[in-house]
Order: structure tokens, then C-alpha cells, then sequence
């Protein structure tokens, strides 16, 4: 067995992947991916790929980007890391989220800084049951999001997640996070219909699912 054969065979028996059928898994190994430059990755037998998910989206400038890797370097060395609890920050955090407050699209006063994506989620989530519960409305719990919409892996977010493969065999969603249809029109428009149709039409259903539930119960719609 080669070198980079082994990798992925240790790959296999040490590494938990997400979205990956794991019983295949364990028989294929991974495809290890060594090096990358601009939107290329290379892979440990030497084929070359173009990335276009660019990662999980995160690194849209480009593998390599020597600018980026010179502005870590120096943050490392001056301060690699700080947490933002118990009332503790430092300037490069202060500054980025007056940047954001910037070019925020729509009037925002504050920025939550996450890790990943769905632990943003996960953080509005709370958030949202946090701030119902402090204006004295704790019964405004339930969530509604769309079938077919992607919204992360871990609890929340999966949940939130209109899409079965988040679901299956992992007990969720959890109870009080409710999908309405797809707005895709191209898809799932009735034959004859209007996109104006369309709109109402899907309008109609959250307004009704809202009546049903009960409007005093929900938190939030993402």
C-alpha cells in the first residue's frame, strides 16, 4: 500500500465526516485534498480540481492568497486569539464589526460573531427565545423556515433545514420548527400559474400555518 493509499484508509477508520454516508465511507476513505492555489485544489495523487464550493464557501479569495497569509501571520504574533466573554473584546474584533455595521444592507446596532455558519444559526436561535422570553412572551418559541432550505448541521440549524438527510435517523426536527413550501417557481408553480400567483399562493399557506399555530407562538421566520 502506497503512502497516500494509507491516508486515506486512516482516514477512514479516524475521521467522522458530515453529509457522508459513513458505512461507504469506511470502505473508500476520503478524497484528501494536500494544497491549493487560487480557486485550484490538489489532491494527495496529484490531480488537480477546481473548487468551486470554495470550501464551505469561506474562502472566496482564492487558496494561497499571500496577502491573507502575511495579515495572520501578524495577527498571531501580536494576538492569536481572545475570547469576546465576560465582558472581555480587542481592536481587531471592534473594528471589523463597525466594517459590518458599515454594509449591512439593512439599520443593525449590533454583530454576533460566530465560527461557523450553522452555530450562527444556532446563536439566533437563542438569541430569538432570548429576547421573547425577556419581554415577558415566553410562549413565542416556534420557528418557521422553508422545505428544500439549507440551514446547517448542528441542532437548530438542522432543524431549520427543510431537507430530509438532516433529519433522517437523527430524531429532528425538533418539535416547534415548522417548513412552509419552496419558493422555487420554476419547480413547484401549478400549471398556468403566474409568478404574481405563485406568491400569493405560498403568502396564503404561512399566513395560514401562522392562524393555525397560533401567531402568539411564533419567535421567528428565517
Amino acid at each position: 500500500m502506497s503512502l497516500n493509499d494509507s491516508l486515506q484508509a486512516r482516514d477512514a477508520l479516524a475521521v467522522v465526516h458530515g453529509l457522508t454516508n459513513l458505512s461507504i465511507h469506511a470502505k473508500r476513505g476520503a478524497s484528501v485534498m494536500q494544497s491549493g492555489k487560487g480557486v485550484w485544489v490538489q489532491d494527495i495523487h496529484g490531480r488537480d480540481y477546481i473548487e468551486a464550493m470554495s470550501g464551505l464557501w469561506c474562502i472566496a479569495l482564492g487558496y494561497g492568497n499571500e496577502r491573507l497569509a502575511d495579515v495572520a501571520h501578524q495577527q498571531m504574533m501580536e494576538l492569536a486569539y481572545y475570547p469576546l466573554t465576560n465582558h472581555k473584546s480587542h481592536p481587531r474584533v471592534i473594528e471589523l464589526a463597525e466594517k459590518l455595521l458599515s454594509m449591512a444592507p439593512v439599520p443593525m446596532s449590533r454583530i454576533w460573531f460566530a465560527s461557523t455558519g450553522s452555530e450562527a444559526i444556532d446563536c439566533a436561535a437563542r438569541l430569538t427565545w432570548y429576547f421573547w422570553n425577556a419581554l415577558g412572551q415566553p410562549e413565542k418559541k416556534k420557528f418557521i423556515s422553508h422545505q428544500l432550505a439549507y440551514h446547517g448541521n448542528t441542532i437548530a440549524s438542522a432543524s431549520l433545514s427543510g431537507v430530509s438527510y438532516a433529519h433522517n435517523k437523527f430524531n429532528l426536527p425538533l418539535a416547534g420548527f415548522l417548513h412552509v413550501k419552496t419558493p422555487h417557481f420554476s419547480r413547484f408553480a401549478d400549471p398556468g400559474e403566474t409568478e404574481d400567483t405563485f406568491s400569493d399562493r405560498l403568502i396564503a399557506d404561512i399566513e395560514k400555518l401562522i392562524y393555525l399555530e397560533g401567531a402568539h407562538t411564533i419567535a421567528a421566520f428565517l
